[in-house]
């Protein structure tokens, strides 16, 4: 086992579970953000895609969660690698998806960026993609509007692949790891989907890997499936989010309360 400590004097690190080469993969980041975008994209890439865990994240910081699989706790921070192994051409279309189930405190984002970037350039990862959501009222008609913004080293792909460019702020996770990626040779993009800001938002999730599928040809990246069960898949990540917030909150109130009665 190999850990990754990408800052010196921080307890946030990347653990290594699989000494894996990733030399000329891309890697997407899925967060809870607006809509559960990111969360649901990631989730089905890691279950449609069969990936097996590569590595996880921890910090002190973090909120006391685990997730359990079957009797097996996980970290809530784990980072997932398709079957499909990379070579030293830089030429295969490899997959890595780094996906979360808590939302880390707003203190951390910045930081939480820069490690994930980091680790990417040390692993030789050629692409980074955070996946985040735009907050709206109403349900989306149709598809999705996905709009995209990139650092110097990626803009070349906006017109490439069609993007169509964002303007305005993106916050959170997603813009701490555009600030990181400010004046990087990594090129990092942010692909932000509409979606509702009161419940996870599948049909959204799809249109964004929709958009991804053109840049790995060689992985068959079908959203019918996502499309189809897009409710069963919506409250499964709804039903996970909330037992992790009210753990947290019975936590904290635990905590604010003090001792019972008879230790007064």
């Amino acid at each position: 086992m190999a850990i990754a400590e990408v800052r010196e004097g921080s307890d946030l690190r990347i653990v290594e579970t699989r000494d894996e080469s990733l030399k000329g993969a891309m890697m997407v980041v899925g967060f809870p953000t607006h809509g559960l975008v990111g969360s649901v994209a990631a989730s089905y890439l890691v279950h449609s895609l069969d990936m097996s865990q590569v590595a996880y994240m921890v910090s002190e910081e973090f909120p006391p969660t685990v997730i359990m699989e079957e009797g097996v706790v996980h970290a809530p921070v784990r980072l997932y690698a398709s079957k499909l192994v990379c070579g030293v051409d830089r030429s295969c279309d490899q997959l890595v998806v780094v996906i979360a189930d808590i939302q880390p405190p707003i203190g951390m984002l910045n930081h939480l960026g820069r490690t994930l970037l980091d680790w990417a350039e040390a692993k030789g990862i050629q692409l980074v993609i955070a996946i985040e959501g735009q907050p709206i009222e109403d349900e989306v008609r149709g598809d999705a509007r996905v709009v995209a913004m990139a650092n110097r080293a990626a803009a070349p792909l906006l017109e490439r692949y069609g993007f169509q460019a964002a303007n305005g702020v993106v916050t959170g996770l997603a813009g701490g790891i555009m600030l990181g990626a400010i004046g990087r040779v990594t090129p990092v993009l942010c692909l932000v989907a509409q979606a509702h800001k009161d419940y996870p938002d599948a049909r959204a999730a799809a249109k964004v890997i929709e958009t991804v599928n053109p840049i790995v040809p060689l992985l068959v990246l079908d959203t019918k499936p996502l499309r189809e069960k897009a409710r069963q898949i919506e409250s499964e990540v709804r039903k996970t989010l909330q037992q992790t917030r009210e753990s947290v909150s019975k936590m904290r109130a635990a905590e604010t309360e003090g001792p019972g009665e008879m230790y007064r």
